[in-house]
């Protein structure tokens, strides 16, 4: 707790200070401390205070951003990271960004369907909030400006993985393995693709703002974000050591948002071709199948509320009942949908919000409702549960026993 308060002290004390001397520079941020209550265990498997950091200094070629963020829970000491680092050029008709940086593709909310540039930080299951879940990469964009086009293209000097729950964390999952039920399996970290020009990931799109419809189409060559099982090998009778690494593929979709009337309608698909599955029988192989990932969503102000709502289709490709992902099994056909109300009392200063995602089959969700107060001069206290149901099969009911409820104060500057 000492250490926490050393860390926090020191970032609130920059906060304070850097806007006189920032210069041509503008500091922001944000500190939080975030807690929470697990129902059946009543016990608080996560406390921590987050401070992030942002620094923009504007010159006569472009605007560099830093963005680091410090955590800090307690028997967890202190992580730093630099979330992003880049600069951005900006040219007559066209806009250059060099560096780390996230990018964001795509209509869907809470989903990743074209949204492929930024792998995830999956640690804390789908949780985090959606501006903090992507991870940055190391690339160089360009974006060209000819009317209401814009031409995209995006090179990724090397391969950044999603980062997935450690095996003691509250968020693994136990893989299933062809092994026998007494045996054990050491899972070997992920092998990582050698950084060259040859394993590089290559991002194309083509978009148009319209008054009445926009849209883009889009592609590119990238890497599984998640580790695929490469090989197995029996290191005793009840026993076995397992590898994992990383497989390619390419894909291509495109997203459009229009109006119907006061009603959005916005619509995502993505086609990924010959994606890397596992298939676990008696062995673990690679098999590679045709996917196609669709979404349709409908947002509409209704009785002072904001509603919003969406339907996720996943159709893979020659299926068979032995492919899985991350261990657990692939669907021919996976339905899911969220919905979304949000409205505003007290002047605005008080926000409800819902969100909640339905896996049809099985049949299980995540239930998120949360109250958010503004007390003004940028201190906002929130809280809400995470309440997963259904069945213990599907993506959220695995995670039944991890119902919790939450809070947290933040403080932006």
């Amino acid at each position: 707790m000492k250490q926490k308060s050393i860390v926090l002290a020191s970032i609130l004390l920059i906060a304070v200070l850097s806007p006189a001397v920032a210069g041509d520079g503008v500091f922001s941020g944000m500190v939080r401390d975030y807690a929470t209550l697990r129902f059946d265990q009543t016990d608080m498997p996560v406390h921590e205070i987050t401070a992030d950091l942002k620094y923009d200094y504007y010159g006569d070629l472009g605007k560099l951003t830093l963005h680091p963020v410090a955590y800090s829970s307690p028997n967890e000491g202190v992580e730093l990271d630099l979330h992003e680092a880049y600069f951005d050029f900006y040219l007559q008709d066209a806009d250059l960004r060099v560096g780390k940086q996230k990018v964001i593709w795509g209509e869907a909310e809470g989903a990743f369907i074209t949204d492929l540039v930024s792998p995830r930080d999956m640690r804390s299951f789908i949780l985090a909030d959606f501006t903090e879940i992507r991870k940055a990469v190391p690339a160089i964009k360009v974006d060209y400006y000819a009317g209401d086009y814009t031409l995209q293209g995006i090179w990724v000097t090397h391969f950044i993985p999603s980062t997935l729950p450690s095996q003691d964390s509250m968020w693994a999952q136990t893989p299933s393995m062809p092994f026998p039920t007494t045996g054990t399996a050491t899972i070997n970290d992920p092998t990582m693709p050698e950084s060259s020009l040859e394993n590089s990931e290559a991002f194309l799109s083509l978009g148009r703002f319209g008054n009445t419809i926009s849209w883009k189409v889009n592609g590119g060559y990238v890497f599984t974000d998640e580790p695929l099982v490469t090989g197995v090998a029996a290191s005793g009778a009840t026993s076995g050591e397992i590898s994992q690494g990383y497989e390619r593929y390419g894909f291509v979709g495109g997203s459009f948002n229009t109006t119907l009337g006061s009603v959005v309608l916005r619509g995502e698909a993505a086609l990924a071709l010959e994606k890397p599955m596992n298939s676990v029988d008696t062995t673990i192989s690679i098999e590679y199948h045709n996917q196609v990932q669709t979404l349709v969503g409908l947002d509409w102000n209704m009785l002072g509320a904001q509603w919003s709502s969406q339907y996720l289709l996943t159709y893979t490709h020659d299926h068979n009942d032995s492919l899985v992902s991350q261990m657990k099994p692939i669907k021919e056909f996976a339905h899911t949908l969220t919905f979304r109300v949000q409205d505003t009392f007290l002047d605005e200063r008080l926000t409800a919000k819902l969100f909640t995602y339905v896996e049809l089959e099985p049949a299980n969700a995540l239930i998120r409702p949360s109250l958010s107060y503004n007390f003004g001069d940028g201190v906002l206290l929130e809280g809400g549960v995470e309440l997963f149901v259904g069945d213990e099969e599907g993506t959220f009911g695995v995670y039944q026993d991890n119902s919790m409820a939450w809070a947290a104060l933040r403080w932006y500057f």
